[in-house]
């Protein structure tokens, strides 16, 4: 199936790139606005086993790596920039690795099922020859 031109997937890599940018922009916001994690309901007693005591760096780590990276991705993908793919299958893969950062320091974050859903479907959507445009 093809929506103006392109294949379904490459909407579909769009928008779950589109969610992850806006999920991840909200969340890196929170956590830099107040390090305690107080906004999101986030313990910092996982952190203990980290270098850092709050969540400022996490925050930016969210904010640029899931807030701005997906965003250059879908940029790439929509323009058909021979690095939008290569660049969003990054992104799933490095998504993949935080929840599974996050799930070994003790994170128990309602959305880390969706960001693993998230990330196995971007770089799906990202290799598969139907996501080209």
């Amino acid at each position: 199936m093809r929506l103006r031109g392109r294949p379904l997937s490459h909407w579909l890599l769009l928008a779950a790139l589109g969610q992850l940018a806006a999920r991840a922009a909200v969340g890196g916001v929170a956590l830099v606005v107040d390090p305690s994690g107080g906004l999101v309901n986030a313990s910092p007693a996982p952190l203990a086993a980290t270098p850092v005591d709050d969540f400022l760096l996490p925050g930016v780590l969210l904010l640029l790596l899931f807030g701005v990276c997906p965003l250059v991705a879908g940029y790439g993908v929509n323009a058909g920039r021979s690095w939008g793919r290569a660049t969003a299958v990054a992104v799933g893969v490095a998504l993949a690795i935080w929840v599974g950062v996050e799930t070994v320091l003790g994170f128990a974050r309602p959305t880390r099922g969706l960001n693993l859903a998230t990330a196995v479907a971007v770089a799906a959507l990202a290799a598969v020859p139907l996501a080209r445009s």
